[in-house]
């Protein structure tokens, strides 16, 4: 990962210390107590999890503890703006402290990039672990095209751009997107920008244009503060039989927020009116609704049983979608669950941990067919 790299390159210029991960998921907060780090670089995914939980936990606590989890989200907000990032407020002893110490106590500084966050998730982040917090923009081909500054708090926008990057909207007519409203194609002109695809030349040409312009394939707006806002990809697109074009990326990231979802996948088929999707469960709120439901997931669930689960996930992950304004033909209609998860072993994701598409698609080609054929019937 591109940005891995420049994180050790930088780290290790300026005298820093590294740690990694073992590579388990399920001992990440041991590797962080571990080795107590005063700046990470993070993915989303790790955060928008830890905001579903304690927001979950506050769920089951009464009204007062639900009522001081929110102003001391609220103070904490308030004094941040004022750039105070003190960790020894009344709220962080009350409140956050144990999360901090579950991330090794002394993190100072969170750097994220791969996938935007979402408000809610950003404003948690800044209240539990008083620090500087940075959201970057980039890609292999041209390394970190804009990064937010340490005084930059505005939640989704990705900062402005990082010195010798240049960046440039373009038209984006098959979306209606236009570069004269503010919003298009994200174009990098930089020394960093790559000089092109290995033995790839048609590639190339379509990345690059006539005046170096690295053209990112991603959807970006300027907002009034100056800085760049990542709102959609102009690639990876599912065209509708009723004409209808949806990103699935997006949506993904929306429906993800679920808590009952651990990874998800949306399929959109041209010959169809509506989306589908296969989801990896999340096991921990997989196992405390079969509990609640008098049902022991050491054994398999009834069919009856899986029929109401999916009922109540695909609930959950349309209420998600209502909340951040999906359209109604960008909600999925039908889900499937499976057991593999994606990951970087079996092909299906990227080292950025993104899904690899195709190669999803073809895995799960006929399951795809399975779902629209039975949603029809």
């Amino acid at each position: 990962h591109v940005f891995g790299c420049a994180t050790i390159a930088g780290v290790s210029y300026f005298g820093g210390e590294l740690g990694f991960w073992q590579g388990k998921v399920e001992k990440l907060l041991d590797d962080f107590r571990d080795f107590r780090p005063t700046a990470i670089t993070i993915v989303p995914r790790l955060l928008n999890k830890l905001y579903d939980k304690v927001l979950l936990e506050s769920r089951n606590k009464s009204i007062v503890d639900q009522t001081l989890l929110k102003l001391a989200i609220q103070g904490k907000l308030v004094l941040i703006r004022r750039g105070n990032f003190s960790q020894n407020t009344i709220w962080n002893k009350l409140i956050f402290r144990k999360i901090r110490q579950s991330f090794g106590g002394k993190v100072n500084r969170i750097i994220s990039t791969s996938a935007p966050f979402s408000r809610e998730v950003c404003q948690f982040s800044h209240a539990v672990f008083s620090c500087v917090f940075i959201e970057c923009y980039g890609q292999t081909e041209c390394i970190m095209g804009c990064a937010q500054s340490i005084n930059d708090i505005e939640p989704g926008a990705t900062g402005t751009p990082t010195p010798l990057n240049y960046l440039k909207l373009a038209d984006v007519p098959e979306k209606e997107y236009y570069a004269t409203d503010g919003i298009g194609e994200i174009c990098v002109k930089s020394l960093a920008v790559f000089k092109g695809y290995l033995k790839d030349e048609a590639k190339t040409r379509e990345a690059i244009d006539e005046q170096e312009c690295l053209h990112t394939g991603d959807i970006g707006r300027w907002t009034p503060y100056k800085t760049m806002q990542i709102v959609d990809r102009k690639k990876n697109m599912y065209k509708l039989s009723q004409g209808e074009y949806v990103a699935p990326e997006k949506i993904e990231d929306v429906h993800a927020r679920s808590r009952f979802v651990s990874q998800i996948f949306i399929y959109g088929n041209s010959l169809e009116i509506f989306l589908v999707s296969i989801v990896v469960l999340e096991d921990e709120y997989i196992k405390q609704w079969a509990s609640n439901q008098g049902f022991d997931l050491q054994e398999n669930l009834p069919s009856e049983m899986k029929k109401r689960l999916k009922h109540v996930v695909l609930d959950d992950m349309i209420c998600e979608g209502k909340q951040r304004g999906l359209m109604s033909f960008e909600q999925v209609k039908v889900i499937e669950f499976i057991q593999e998860p994606f990951s970087i072993e079996n092909g299906l994701l990227t080292p950025t941990f993104k899904a690899r598409r195709y190669a999803v698609e073809k895995r799960y080609k006929d399951m795809f067919e399975k779902i629209y054929k039975t949603a029809k019937a």
